[in-house]
């Protein structure tokens, strides 16, 4: 949380949303969820943690509180840095949407983050059918895996809070606490479990300029299984929808349509997209998995669209 104060009442809804037996209002106020995800942030808690939580355990609104401050943010002071973007980076972000921030983090902290990883999961870098384990957490590539001081480390990188700063022009912005994604190398028996060609956004025009990022935890390169997007997508997405047959789903034609690239990395490098860019992770063809933490910070005063397209 950067200025706002924490609403309480974003967390009740969001909590008498998600609790059995509930009967929900159907007042929806513009920008409600927004509120409830900002809310949920201010505790150090990622949304699908958060439901997670409220559909195990269906807890009493005291006992949702009680959850969400264990996260103990007080303990992690915040920290600044007066790094700048060039002239270059800028130029490449506004041609291209995305951009690679080299050494967004020390290699240690991307260690550290990895290690993690691999307690979670119980798996081990030199043991390669550890890699392929059942977990519950697990669903696809992505690891519901949140509270770790490793991973707070990282989110909250000096470096990788202004960028997004500098990016967006303001200092008004939010850290989203978000997931972890684990891609391990295909085999005769694994086969890629991730998304194709997507986007986390509604289509719904015009596209908020809002940016998401992920933080390589080991070196990639193309093969790896690294992140892909259709670079200079932003500059034309209108267009581009607007010359769809009718009635086509543009969800759709982007699979057929619209050719990604590869954006490598080494660990400890961000990469920053703008949300209106088809994105996809990809099948990791290397050697050893493909690890990554998403770390995104958003405007407070965020605006979403009215419905999903």
């Amino acid at each position: 949380m950067e200025t706002e104060t924490i609403s309480f009442t974003a967390l009740y809804k969001f909590w008498e949303r998600n609790t059995p037996g509930y009967k929900i209002s159907n007042n929806t106020i513009p920008g409600e969820w927004e509120t409830q995800v900002y809310s949920l942030s201010s505790y150090g808690r990622g949304t699908e943690e958060a439901l997670n939580y409220l559909y195990s355990k269906n807890p009493s609104f005291d006992a949702f509180i009680d959850w969400l401050g264990q996260t103990k943010l007080s303990e992690q002071p915040a920290v600044f840095s007066d790094v700048s973007l060039t002239a270059e980076d800028l130029d490449f972000w506004d041609r291209n949407g995305y951009l690679v921030v080299k050494n967004a983090v020390a290699e240690e902290d991307a260690v550290a983050a990895r290690n993690a990883i691999w307690q979670f999961l119980d798996a081990d870098i030199t043991d390669p059918a550890s890699w392929y384990k059942f977990h519950p957490e697990k669903k696809g590539l992505m690891l519901s895996f949140f509270q770790h001081t490793a991973l707070e480390v990282n989110r909250r990188a000096a470096k990788i809070r202004q960028v997004y700063r500098e990016l967006y022009g303001e200092t008004d912005i939010y850290l989203l606490v978000d997931k972890v994604s684990f891609n391990p190398p295909e085999t005769n028996f694994y086969t890629f479990a991730g998304s194709p060609l997507h986007w986390d956004v509604s289509l719904q025009l015009p596209i908020p300029f809002v940016l998401q990022g992920l933080l390589y935890l080991n070196d990639v390169t193309a093969a790896d299984g690294a992140f892909h997007c259709v670079p200079g997508f932003h500059k034309n997405i209108d267009q581009w929808m607007a010359a769809l047959p009718a009635g086509a789903s543009p969800r759709v034609a982007a699979l057929n349509e619209l050719t990604p690239v590869a954006v490598p990395g080494k660990a400890g490098d961000l990469v920053i997209w703008h949300q209106a860019l088809p994105h996809c992770a990809t099948p990791n063809k290397g050697k050893t998995p493909r690890m990554v933490q998403y770390i995104t910070y958003k405007p407070v005063k965020t605006v979403t669209a009215d419905i999903w397209k």
